[in-house]
């Protein structure tokens, strides 16, 4: 990625990195030789076109906060959010091979997804649809075209989730063309306008959310006792063994790591999208700005508040990514293998439309949650 002038005045190390790259550290050649700066006239257009990417805006990706995410992961977030640092703790990360290598790997990473992005060019600004979400949601948002590559998508979540704890916000992505979701929204927060959903009083709206962030949250755990009672009952009345048919055996499932709704199978790229930074301390309060719910088997807003709020409480689980009818939650870590046939039971229950393996049992679900670090949940 170096320009002509650089290859000229440097042939030596160039050779040596082209002849064995792997081998080949340039941390010495770089502090001594250009004196630890790389300035955009070094490069060639390819290079200053990354590096302008990457590190010439305040945007996603961006290198300095991807410093920062390792930061994170470093410190662990109670030490990282304390102050300690004073929000300055990357400054403070040994500089060591470990750190090199694993921001080397970002790097890479990075540079590999900026030469396969693509764009879809009709969505490169917010439809109608879009416009009226946001003004819905009347919070800080970003909105993100239709894309070959979520690289940017996934950089600008994480950032907003380490930048929520201390601005006091949750981000969440958004279907942004999703007309349904809107229409749900407004349904649920303004009913005198759900037959012309864009034309929602945000007066109301705002009612609505204080409403639902000042009542007290039900227990969860009581509700999803409750939804299960009632699958049970259901599989007694098709006739079906609790046990044998409907939870069956632990096996068949595989890890699930990745948000899967804001992908269109049929373009294999992203849906629009909206970032949306909800200004709400706790995770399961977005749902008095969500209230996606109350349709079909799709819980209301107070219960999904509720059982939000026992699954972050017991396994860490936030609600991040949405369309009209599905929902993702986030873990740190994946629930132990211990529990995960408790918790599939509980998932079952809160949503009878879960995917299962062809034998339609438990046991799969429950296979797939104790390697997985996103739950999916689709309402028919």
């Amino acid at each position: 990625l170096m320009g002509g002038k650089f290859l000229a005045e440097h042939g030596e190390v160039v050779n040596q990195v082209k002849a064995d790259p792997g081998n080949t550290d340039l941390r010495t050649f770089i502090r001594e030789e250009l004196f630890g700066c790389l300035f955009s006239a070094l490069f060639n257009q390819k290079g200053r076109a990354f590096a302008h990417y990457y590190y010439g805006e305040n945007d996603a990706p961006y290198y300095p906060a991807d410093i920062d995410d390792y930061a994170l992961k470093y410190f662990g977030p109670s030490r990282y959010h304390s102050n300690e640092f004073q929000q300055e703790a990357y400054l403070f990360i040994p500089f060591d091979e470990k750190y090199y290598q694993a921001m080397a790997q970002v790097i890479e990473e990075r540079f590999a997804n900026w030469q396969e992005q693509d764009f879809d060019e009709d969505t490169l600004e917010p439809s109608e649809v879009a416009h009226a979400i946001m003004e819905y949601l009347d919070c800080e948002c970003t909105y993100f075209p239709s894309m070959a590559d979520d690289d940017p998508i996934m950089s600008a979540y994480s950032y907003a989730q380490r930048l929520g704890v201390r601005e006091g916000f949750v981000p969440v992505l958004i279907q942004a063309d999703d007309e349904t979701l809107l229409e749900c929204l407004v349904m649920n927060a303004d009913s005198e306008h759900d037959a012309d959903f864009y034309e929602f009083d945000l007066k109301t709206v705002t009612e609505y959310r204080k409403k639902m962030l000042s009542a007290p949250v039900k227990d969860g755990k009581a509700i999803l006792e409750e939804l299960t009672g009632q699958r049970k009952e259901e599989a007694e009345d098709d006739d079906l063994d609790w046990d044998e048919e409907v939870l069956g055996e632990m096996e068949g499932g595989e890890p699930n790591d990745r948000f899967a709704n804001y992908w269109n199978d049929d373009t294999g790229m992203t849906y629009p999208l909206i970032l949306a930074k909800i200004p709400v301390k706790n995770p399961w309060e977005i749902f008095a700005y969500l209230p996606f719910g109350n349709w079909n088997e799709c819980p209301d807003t107070p219960d999904l508040m509720a059982v939000a709020k026992y699954w972050f409480e017991q396994h860490g689980a936030i609600p991040a990514a949405m369309s009209h009818d599905e929902l993702e939650f986030e873990l740190p870590t994946p629930i132990s293998k211990e529990r995960a046939m408790e918790v599939a039971v509980e998932q079952y229950g809160f949503c009878p439309d879960l995917d299962q393996n062809e034998d339609g049992s438990i046991g799969s679900l429950a296979d797939v949650l104790w390697q997985s670090t996103v739950w999916y949940f689709w309402w028919d």
